[in-house]
């Protein structure tokens, strides 16, 4: 069965068009349809820009650009390795324990259980001699009871300064980790567009209609659109909707969080 790569190439081909053509119509790089092709993913910037790239040129073709990002995902899926699992089939050393062994065990708990009762009954017997030594003894008189002598009160003596008593400093909970920003646009017709992701420019053009583009970022990013009706935003899973106004120009911000 020929890859995606082989099958978007002979539609290409079959349609008379260069890497150069897709490149002017999609604004995807020709560097990257020809990797898409050779099925060289490691060329693409990230994942996430791979499906896009995979699902706009194969819509472009006329073709079902859904079906072709989910070959993709089952081509890159790794097959299970056959000695995982396989279990059961190997052969286990087990050692015989002897039936001397096992007597000597016995033997041994034998020995640390009557060693345990007899210290513990002497300790219980030295505790039990030890707390009755101190009783009276009956017909024994009982010790005279001394004088009681009459003291003035002591005045108690204030402190200097009260003590302040310590608060234990609050424990620092550690920041969560950022998601990072995914951006997915789909635009219902032509619209200048320009991307700035991390401070960086990553897109600048014009997307045509039916296009869906794919932008991530890890702090920060920047949106500008000519044509704000033109446009549908997805932001982290969450859809935004359309933009504005036919002919609007807008601009969207969005900082990880």
């Amino acid at each position: 069965m020929p890859s995606l790569g082989e099958m978007l190439r002979a539609e290409r081909e079959k349609k008379g068009l260069t890497l150069k053509d897709i490149e002017n119509a999609t604004n995807i790089r020709a560097l990257y349809l020809e990797a898409i092709e050779q099925g060289n993913y490691s060329v693409s910037p990230g994942e996430v820009f791979l499906k896009g790239f995979i699902r706009n040129y194969a819509n472009f073709l006329g073709l079902n650009g859904a079906e072709f990002v989910e070959l993709y995902r089952q081509s890159r899926q790794t097959p299970p390795d056959p000695e995982l699992q396989a279990t059961g089939t190997g052969s286990e050393m087990v050692t015989p324990v002897s039936e001397s062994s096992s007597e000597d065990a016995i033997k041994k708990w034998l020995f640390i259980a009557a060693f345990i009762v007899i210290v513990g009954g002497g300790t219980t017997w030295w505790l039990m001699g030890d707390s009755t030594g101190g009783e009276q003894l009956p017909g024994q008189p009982e010790p005279p009871v001394p004088p009681q002598v009459q003291t003035a009160p002591v005045a108690p003596v204030q402190p200097s300064q009260a003590a302040t008593p310590t608060t234990p400093p609050a424990a620092v909970q550690p920041k969560p980790a950022a998601k990072p920003i995914v951006v997915v646009a789909t635009f219902s017709t032509r619209s200048w567009t320009r991307v700035t992701a991390d401070g960086k420019l990553v897109f600048e053009g014009t997307p045509q209609r039916g296009e869906i583009l794919t932008w991530e970022a890890q702090k920060a990013m920047e949106l500008r659109f000519g044509n704000a009706a033109a446009v549908e935003l997805t932001y982290n899973g969450q859809f935004l909707g359309v933009q504005g106004r036919n002919g609007q120009v807008v601009v969207k911000n969005f900082t990880a969080r």
